[in-house]
């Protein structure tokens, strides 16, 4: 309970237990940012970091959750915004950051946009897509979903393109079969319904 009290009154944070680019007393290199705002852009965000580290165990994840999206300003544009070191030091100065927001994309990218290389920063947010969905045909719809989230992924890190052919290739078929699930059942996959951090 200390733990999520310090994170509220932080506004932003890693959150360790969903990374594994803590290399101990090496210097701290993640491949990627995932970062999420909202409950379902962050449960989402939480199963496709764990595709990925299931996926690709070398793969350095650093993840981070906001609370309070002002902290992606900077200081002097609010009371509540991080430095440009504070930002950076959190989302690194270069690596790809992939944003799952529960809002309209444009306002994280408002927000961050005088922050370094701010063109890497993608974000996946609220489209106006789908009407009386599932919880999860409705995140497919506007992109949101672990699956194209984990595709993001492939295509904005280096190392992966090509050589992630196959899951990248798994993760359309699962958004192909989950659509499918939705409109014939009227619900989402159980394992996706009763899906967990493990």
């Amino acid at each position: 309970m200390e733990e999520a009290i310090k994170h509220c009154t932080k506004g932003i944070g890693i959150w360790e237990w969903a990374s594994n680019d803590d290399c101990g007393q090496e210097p701290d290199e993640p491949d990627v940012i995932m970062a999420c705002c909202g409950d379902i852009p962050t449960k989402e965000s939480l199963a496709a970091t764990a595709i990925l580290r299931e996926e690709f165990p070398d793969l350095k994840v650093r993840f981070i959750n906001v609370v309070d999206l002002y902290r992606l300003q900077t200081e002097t544009e609010h009371p509540h915004g991080l430095s440009n070191k504070e930002f950076d030091i959190l989302f690194t100065a270069d690596k790809p950051v992939i944003f799952n927001f529960h809002g309209y994309p444009w306002l994280i990218h408002k927000l961050a946009y005088r922050r370094t290389n701010q063109e890497r920063i993608h974000v996946r947010g609220y489209k106006e897509q789908g009407n009386i969905n599932t919880p999860l045909e409705l995140a497919i719809l506007n992109q949101i979903d672990r699956f194209n989230l984990v595709i993001d992924v492939i295509d904005r890190v280096p190392h992966l393109g090509s050589r992630a052919a196959y899951v990248r290739e798994r993760m359309r078929d699962e958004i192909i079969d989950n659509l499918a699930y939705a409109h014939s059942e009227g619900m989402d996959q159980p394992e996706v319904v009763n899906w967990q951090w493990s």
